[in-house]
C-alpha cells in the first residue's frame, strides 16, 4: 500500500532533478536575458511616477536648455545635485543610478581633459556638469516612466504635424520601432560578444561586430517584410 506514494515522490524528485538539470544546463550554456535600455521602471513607485509624461520631457528640456545656455559649473553641477535629490525623494535608490555614471564618468573625464588642455578649467567642468545634468534628467524620465507612457506622449507632440499633410500614425509607428530596434541591437552586440570570448577571440573586433551587424540588417528585413505583408506602410 505504501508503494505508490513511493513511486510518485521518486517521479517528483525525478522531475524536480530533470528541471534543476535544465536550469543548470541553461546557466552554464550563457542564456541570458537580453538587456533592456528603455522601459525599466523602478518597481517601488515614488511620487515622480504620477507625474505627466509631458511635464517631465518639458523640465528635461528646460534642463538641457539652461545647462547650454549659461554654461555655468556651479549652476550645472547644482542642477544636477538636484536631480539626485529629487530621485532619492521619489524612493528611487542609489543602484538604479551607479552604473549609468560609471560610463560618463569615462566620457566626461576625457572631455574635460580635453577641455582643459584647449581651453580652461571652468569650461571642462561645465561640459561635466551639462552631461552629468542631462543623463541624470533622462535617468529620472526614463526610471518612472514607461515606452508605452513615451511613445504615447510623442503621438501627442506630433499630432499637429496632421494639418502639414504628415501620417502621425506613421511617425509613432517608427518611433516604436527605433525604441525596440535600440534594445534589440544592444541584445545582438551582448550575444555576439559572449560567442567571441566563448571561442577565444575576445580581442578580435569584427568577430564581435561583424555577427551583430549582419543579424541587425536581417531583423531590419524581416520587420520590414511583416510592416509590408500588413499593409502597415507603403
Amino acid at each position: 500500500m505504501n508503494e505508490v506514494p513511493q513511486a510518485g515522490a521518486h517521479a517528483d524528485d525525478a522531475r524536480t532533478g530533470a528541471d534543476g538539470a535544465c536550469t543548470t544546463w541553461r546557466k552554464n550554456a550563457g542564456i541570458r536575458p537580453r538587456p533592456q535600455l528603455f522601459g525599466r521602471v523602478a518597481a517601488t513607485r515614488g511620487w515622480l511616477h504620477a507625474v505627466p509624461t509631458g511635464v517631465k520631457l518639458s523640465l528635461i528640456a528646460v534642463i538641457g536648455i539652461v545647462a547650454l545656455i549659461f554654461r555655468d559649473p556651479i549652476i550645472n553641477w547644482s542642477m544636477f545635485a538636484v536631480l539626485v535629490f529629487v530621485g532619492f525623494t521619489a524612493r528611487l535608490r542609489l543602484t538604479y543610478f551607479l552604473r549609468t555614471w560609471l560610463y560618463v564618468v569615462v566620457l566626461v573625464t576625457i572631455v574635460m581633459g580635453l577641455q582643459y588642455l584647449f581651453g580652461s578649467l571652468q569650461s571642462g567642468l561645465a561640459v561635466g556638469g551639462t552631461v552629468f545634468s542631462c543623463v541624470q534628467a533622462a535617468l529620472l524620465l526614463t526610471l518612472t516612466t514607461s515606452v508605452a507612457q513615451l511613445l504615447d506622449t510623442f503621438a501627442v507632440i506630433v499630432a499637429p504635424l496632421r494639418f502639414f499633410g504628415a501620417n502621425t500614425e506613421a511617425i509613432a509607428l517608427t518611433a516604436s520601432l527605433m525604441v525596440r530596434a535600440i534594445s534589440h541591437i544592444s541584445g545582438l552586440l551582448g550575444e555576439a560578444e559572449r560567442a567571441a570570448r566563448a571561442r577565444g577571440l575576445d580581442s578580435s573586433i569584427k568577430a564581435r561586430v561583424v555577427p551583430a551587424i549582419l543579424r541587425s540588417v536581417k531583423y531590419a528585413q524581416d520587420t520590414g517584410r511583416a510592416l509590408d505583408a500588413r499593409g502597415i506602410v507603403d
